[in-house]
């Protein structure tokens, strides 16, 4: 019985209900950390450590892949690390800024790193924005 609770007669129960926790779950967490936000005062948008992060990092992920342009010519050039390494330590130093700055806004550790990591989901969000927004431009012209 508790074989066919846990793999289903497909084996894709477990699956499912991880399919279903994991985004409510998430949304849980943001509408949360908004509301502590709120409690104490301080609106996501108006902190200036969300903004530094959703401009630093993508600048960050942008350079990380200048590291690619090394093997334009010769495939069998090994990999240019440096601004691999450039925007790894652009990435950090952006988001241990955001949790400092965020601590000293909110006088919450735990706050404080819920709020980054939201930023940091933030960043993602704009970048699949940009990707978005770019394939319905080529599908524009079809």
């Amino acid at each position: 019985m508790l074989d066919y609770i846990w793999a289903g007669a497909d084996g894709s129960t477990v699956l499912e209900v991880v399919a279903v926790l994991v985004p409510a779950l998430v949304l849980l967490w943001i509408v949360m950390t908004v509301m502590a936000l709120h409690k104490r005062d301080v609106y996501f948008w108006s902190l200036g450590s969300t903004w530094t992060s959703v401009i630093a990092c993508p600048i960050a992920l942008v350079i990380m892949c200048f590291s690619s342009f090394s093997q334009l010519n010769d495939p069998n050039v090994p990999l240019f690390h440096a601004p691999i390494a450039a925007g790894a330590i652009l990435y950090v130093v952006a988001l241990a800024f955001a949790i400092f700055y965020n601590y000293n806004a909110t006088r919450s550790a735990m706050l404080a790193f819920s709020t980054s990591m939201l930023q940091q989901l933030a960043v993602l969000g704009v970048i699949f924005l940009f990707f978005r927004w770019q394939g319905d431009e080529v599908n524009r012209g079809r």
